[in-house]
């Protein structure tokens, strides 16, 4: 036999050795029984879950702003003087009762020239008597009693009323009426050497001190109450639907309630680039223990109207409409209609009575999840 002959026999047997093993090979695995798979019991979830009870709820929006006094004076000199040294100083943190006065500037000079004005006026109508006692006798009495109540330290008394044009165009041209005008304006200047506290309060800002020279129009300084108290906030425009005057606000600091107040105001225009309307708060001081004070920074909440027959929920909890109730121990979606919308809270309706929400925001939740739930 040829060796070609031989190495083709060799070849093809062992091609059949090959495939006669694989066979055998293929019905010993069939015979083997496959191993039996056990899946891993999946435990519930534990969550917390709260019972809807639908009712009146009154949204609570955040709001957040700066003390301002509701009263407040920049006070600016009228006339030249030196600010008086000595008594109450007007310096910064000092406090005044209303009727008190702030801060006085030397009047010496004013006070004698309008002294001098009011002897020139008592010479002057003094010296008409005579004329009077002739022309018009049935006045005397009158313009008698006038020169006689004139003192001069004093302000002028008002001039007598003339009976007659006759009467008033000879008071006129005898410079009476114009010397009276000129010594009430006069007082009224001296009268602006002083200011006077309009309300209860204290400087809040002094800019100039005592012993140094004022200049009329020079800003003097501001003077703040201690009684009324606002705050200005941005509220979103959003919310302008459901806010009105008068409606309450609660300011806190910490966890107290520090500050009660009302929404005052509210502005007509909305800004464009942010899209909130400026809303005014008058405050009182909740308490003696915490005195409210011009530049405090308060957060609190506006209480506005009621919604009628709906849930408040954490604003988390709801995603497109959606949010997770429990119906025999598994998630279920529940579709909701969200009334009010704030940062943390969310009034929906749409949930009956009795319904089992989910309070817990599971990133991994999904429909027909095995729970364990529990109320908090």
């Amino acid at each position: 036999m040829s060796p070609l002959k031989q190495k083709a026999i060799r070849i093809v047997a062992g091609l059949a050795i090959m495939m006669v093993a694989v066979f055998i090979m293929n019905g010993l695995i069939g015979m083997k029984e496959p191993p039996s798979v056990v899946l891993p019991e999946s435990n519930p979830w534990p969550v917390h879950t709260v019972v809807v009870k639908n009712q009146l709820n009154e949204p609570r929006i955040p709001v957040e702003g700066k003390v301002e006094a509701w009263q407040r004076v920049d006070l600016i000199a009228e006339v030249n003087g030196v600010l008086s040294l000595g008594g109450k100083e007007f310096r910064e943190g000092v406090k005044y009762i209303r009727g008190e006065t702030i801060l006085s500037l030397d009047d010496s000079e004013a006070r004698s020239s309008l002294r001098s004005a009011r002897a020139q006026f008592l010479q002057l109508t003094s010296g008409i008597l005579s004329t009077i006692k002739i022309d018009f006798p049935d006045r005397i009495n009158v313009w008698e009693s006038y020169v006689n109540s004139i003192e001069i330290d004093e302000a002028l008394p008002i001039l007598p009323e003339p009976n007659s044009d006759r009467e008033r165009f000879y008071i006129i041209n005898r410079g009476i009426d114009a010397s009276y005008h000129s010594i009430k304006s006069s007082e009224e200047r001296l009268s602006k050497f002083s200011i006077t506290a309009p309300f209860d309060g204290f400087v809040s800002t002094a800019l100039v001190k005592p012993g140094s020279l004022v200049i009329g129009g020079q800003p003097i300084g501001v003077f703040v109450g201690t009684s009324q108290f606002e705050i200005k906030s941005s509220l979103n425009s959003k919310y302008l639907g459901f806010i009105k005057i008068g409606d309450r606000v609660e300011f806190m600091s910490g966890d107290q309630i520090v500050a009660i107040g009302k929404l005052d105001r509210i502005s007509s225009s909305v800004n464009p680039t942010t899209q909130s309307a400026t809303v005014y708060f008058k405050l009182s001081s909740k308490s003696d223990e915490f005195v409210l004070r011009d530049g405090m920074y308060l957060s609190g909440s506006l209480i506005a109207k009621g919604i009628d027959n709906c849930f408040e929920l954490n604003a988390g909890l709801i995603d497109n409409g959606k949010l997770y109730a429990v119906e025999n121990d598994q998630l279920v979606h529940s579709n909701v209609e969200v009334v009010f919308k704030s940062f943390e809270t969310a009034l929906v309706q749409g949930l009956e009575d009795g319904t089992v929400v989910m309070t817990d925001q599971l990133s991994d939740a999904f429909e027909g999840m095995k729970v364990n739930p529990s109320s908090k």
